[in-house]
């Protein structure tokens, strides 16, 4: 009888732990995913900022200054520009419609 209930609470132990265990790999997998997403906006911010460096200074100049090379800095102007109509179509698919407008009548 004993041994029957050292067994049992051992289990219930094992599943408490298991239980634990996910719990604490799903927070694990959330403050990856918001980290992923923090880290995505700032290259996104790099390559925006690098791309202005391109428009202001030339490509070849820019590569210097930044002391990179120019291909990375092509392929930074390339994915600011797609980015940046990818999100202009985002915005007009998502913009509301103006309500219409009712001329005054004189009455």
């Amino acid at each position: 009888l004993a041994a029957q209930r050292a067994e049992t609470e051992a289990i219930a132990a094992v599943q408490k732990a298991l239980g634990a265990e996910a719990d604490a790999r799903a927070r694990l997998e959330a403050i990856i995913l918001k980290q992923r997403a923090e880290l995505s906006k700032a290259s996104h911010a790099v390559q925006a900022a690098q791309a202005a460096v391109v428009v202001t200074s030339g490509l070849e100049r820019a590569a210097a200054l930044l002391d990179i090379s120019s291909q990375i800095l092509r392929s930074a102007v390339k994915e600011t520009a797609a980015s940046t109509s990818t999100q202009a179509r985002r915005n007009q698919t998502l913009a509301p419609t103006p309500a219409p407008t009712i001329a005054p009548t004189d009455t």
